[in-house]
């Protein structure tokens, strides 16, 4: 009886109704994920792995010469300003060298001021102010200066001599040629008397009152009184010849100088360019021994650690790293996802140095794309570079922690909203779409 009971007792189970139940769940389960797979939008991004730099990047101290280290101002870590001395090289070699074309130089531009002072025939050298100046700091060029004016007026002196003797036998020969024609003077009264006599005589001869072996005489003397006076003529002719002469030896003298003076100057134009050139390049050179902070910020990577090192020419010293420009992401993307990035997208950013519990993600904007694919030379990866600037009022909720350049960053660029739906369905249509053409 108890059996039959429970065998006509309560409901029968049909499954029949359990198939319905899980029918309808089933439905609106699929009907559900279906309809919020499109209705429902989720945000795509590119992600890209990246590090903190600065806007202005690293600066890279080096030297176009290098040189001889001869002092070390910094260490790494240290904060330097721009135009701070860093690094010395020695300068010995260089000032002995500048030492040896000053003194060659400084030689060179006294000579010249002599130079022209005797082309010109001047009664004193001028010299150049500048050299004047140096010569009141500097014992030797002012020897330098000391030194030309005594050869100056050493041969100033000489010529005045060779002049005076000159003139002097000009005023012998004049004093002579006085004589001469003194000499002359006389002779023409005595002819001039025998002359008067012979007339004389000549008449009385005529007469038969004289003699004429006396007027043969006379004639006799007058002749030889004109040979002398013919001697003498040519004797004053010849003297102020010499006179003349020497007249010309006295220009030539000053000619002579005034011509050397030109020639010697005209050669030491080309030397003195020359000089003057090497003077100004290791000058310059000097000048450069200094490395100076091309920028303000924290030196790091220092290359150079001991003095009397050598360092090459452009060879990196060390580096600064700029500490008042802007911080910004430097990320790579991949090339397949380079359609999906521009400039202007925004990225969310995670530290991923910091503690992920107590950080919070930031927000900043692509500002850079770069414009060809970049290598990876330690991996040959190829990959294209973006540059991400957080904004400002998002870096405030970073306040109080530390950034510093190099820092790993994970960005996430915004790529817009798409349904779950798509993202399914993607890959799939990409698939089928390549499969077909290669078909």
């Amino acid at each position: 009886m108890i059996g039959k009971k429970s065998e006509t007792g309560g409901d029968k189970w049909q499954p029949s109704r359990a198939v319905f139940i899980g029918t309808v769940a089933l439905i609106v389960l699929v009907c559900g994920v279906g309809g919020w797979s499109v209705l429902t939008s989720i945000a795509g991004a590119v992600i890209a792995t990246g590090q903190i730099e600065v806007e202005s990047n690293r600066q890279i101290v080096q030297h176009p010469e290098g040189g001889v280290v001869g002092a070390i101002y910094v260490d790494d870590g240290d904060r330097v300003e721009a135009g701070d001395v860093l690094i010395r090289f020695d300068d010995t070699l260089l000032r002995s060298e500048l030492s040896i074309i000053e003194s060659q130089y400084f030689e060179l531009i006294a000579r010249r001021g002599r130079l022209r002072a005797e082309s010109e025939n001047a009664e004193q050298i001028t010299f150049d102010t500048g050299l004047l100046n140096l010569a009141m700091e500097n014992s030797e060029v002012a020897e330098l200066i000391g030194g030309q004016i005594r050869l100056f007026n050493a041969r100033k002196e000489s010529a005045e001599q060779q002049i005076s003797q000159l003139r002097e036998r000009q005023s012998q020969i004049e004093q002579l040629i006085a004589g001469r024609e003194s000499q002359l003077e006389a002779l023409a009264e005595q002819i001039e008397l025998i002359d008067s006599e012979l007339t004389d005589q000549q008449s009385l001869l005529d007469r038969g009152l004289a003699q004429a072996s006396r007027v043969l005489a006379l004639q006799r003397e007058a002749a030889q009184l004109r040979g002398q006076v013919g001697e003498l003529t040519a004797s004053v002719a010849e003297n102020r010849g010499r006179i003349s002469e020497l007249e010309i030896e006295i220009i030539r003298l000053d000619t002579t100088k005034q011509e050397e003076a030109i020639t010697t100057l005209r050669d030491l134009q080309f030397r003195e360019n020359e000089l003057r050139e090497r003077r100004l390049s290791t000058i310059e050179t000097l000048s450069r021994l200094e490395v100076r902070a091309p920028t303000s910020g924290i030196v790091y990577g220092k290359t150079v650690h001991a003095l009397r090192s050598v360092v090459r020419p452009a060879d990196p010293v060390m580096f600064i790293v700029p500490q008042d420009s802007p911080l910004v992401i430097a990320s790579r993307i991949e090339t397949i996802n380079i359609d999906q990035v521009r400039i202007g997208q925004e990225a969310v950013l995670r530290f991923a140095a910091f503690d992920q519990r107590t950080t919070p993600e930031i927000y900043g904007v692509v500002t850079n794309v770069s414009a060809d694919v970049l290598t990876d030379e330690a991996t040959g990866q190829n990959y294209y570079e973006a540059e991400i600037l957080p904004y400002d009022e998002e870096m405030e909720k970073l306040s109080g922690l530390e950034l510093v350049p190099g820092m790993p960053v994970d960005a996430f660029i915004q790529t817009g909203e798409r349904s779950p739906l798509t993202f399914l369905t993607k890959p799939l249509t990409d698939y089928f779409t390549k499969a077909f053409r290669e078909t």
